[in-house]
């Protein structure tokens, strides 16, 4: 472990949540935290996770395991799980020191949205000169109708939730194509005008937000209040990969509390560390941000901590470590599958046939 900072990894053979709830348990998460059979012990635990439904599913393993604990039912108070990225903004309107929470423009609803952006999305249309619109091909769209102008309001609007969610500045699209095809990109950049310079007075006037725009500051809220205000029970964030900026942010945060703690899915901790480097070195091919350990090796990397530090909450079964590991050498990055040549030896008939 690195550090103050506590990042912990569970297999890919294993029951993610009912291993992250044991572990919890028995003291494998925090260090000095255990579960005693204490009904309120656990009720200073904060877990967070992906979603909903992992939430509902996690509160489950906590049942279970508890109504088996010390050979017999028990009655306790579960940790609260809250999923990433939804929190209670009425709690603010008791909390002193959460008036930026309360000060944020509440989101647009989706259909009130594209409602709003479709006759933009037209009156964009209309404006074409002629003489461009006589040059559109097939392939690119121009909304002629009402139901036309809706699909593609849904587009602009999904558009602006990956912006807004990355944080990524507007401004850049305007050099992002050069040379012959520079003067159809203008016309591109005029359309996105819909929200750089129309979209904003629309929201002002009705006091809204973009959804993906109020969830990253919520999130980052969250993470200062954390940061000034360290929680005395556990803190854990589990089954994230960071892949949202904000999300990363509070990831960090957790991670460096006193009590906190940071479990991530199946970090693959025998890949070689050149071929782990390689996934996230700079100016890597665009393939390579798809492996499966992209954003995790990003995520640890902006914790700011070594892939050797990052532990196994528990060993995962032979023969489906065993698959880990050959899917990880299938999937090795480009850059270094001249290693197939020394790592092939490491599996024999017998390990490939248990593995699958």
């Amino acid at each position: 472990m690195s550090g103050a900072r506590r990042v912990l990894s569970i297999p890919p053979g294993a029951p993610f949540l009912p291993t992250l709830a044991e572990a919890l348990l028995d003291g494998r998460l925090i260090p000095g935290f255990r579960f005693d059979g204490e009904p309120l012990a656990l009720a200073d635990a904060t877990i967070y996770v992906p979603t909903r439904r992992a939430a509902r599913a996690l509160r489950g393993a906590f049942v279970d395991m508890l109504s088996e604990w010390g050979g017999g039912k028990r009655s306790a108070i579960l940790p609260t799980v809250r999923p990433l990225g939804e929190f209670d903004e009425d709690e603010a309107a008791f909390n002193a020191e959460a008036a930026p929470a309360i000060d944020l423009a509440p989101p647009i609803a989706a259909q009130e949205r594209l409602l709003l952006l479709a006759p933009l999305v037209r009156a964009w249309k209309e404006s074409l000169p002629d003489h461009v619109r006589a040059r559109f091909n097939e392939e690119f769209v121009v909304p002629t109708s009402a139901a036309d102008a809706i699909w593609l309001a849904r587009d602009l609007a999904r558009l602006m939730d990956e912006i807004e969610t990355e944080g990524t500045d507007w401004a850049k699209l305007a050099t992002l194509v050069t040379g012959n095809l520079a003067g159809w990109w203008q016309v591109t950049l005029d359309f996105l005008g819909i929200v750089t310079d129309n979209w904003p007075e629309l929201l002002k006037e009705r006091d809204r937000s973009n959804p993906a725009a109020h969830r990253s500051a919520l999130i980052r809220l969250e993470a200062a209040r954390l940061k000034r205000n360290p929680p005395a029970g556990p803190v854990i964030a589990a089954g994230s990969t960071g892949s949202i900026p904000a999300t990363a942010e509070l990831l960090a945060v957790i991670a460096g509390l006193p009590n906190g703690a940071v479990v991530l899915p199946g970090l693959d901790r025998e890949l070689d560390d050149a071929s782990f480097a390689a996934i996230t070195a700079p100016g890597a091919r665009p393939a390579t941000l798809g492996h499966p350990q992209y954003g995790l090796a990003k995520l640890i990397g902006g914790i700011g901590i070594a892939r050797r530090d990052v532990e196994d909450v528990v060993a995962a079964p032979s023969p489906l470590a065993l698959r880990a590991a050959l899917v990880g050498e299938a999937l090795r990055p480009a850059e270094t599958t001249e290693y197939w040549t020394e790592t092939r030896p490491r599996f024999t008939a017998y390990d490939i046939e248990r593995a699958l």
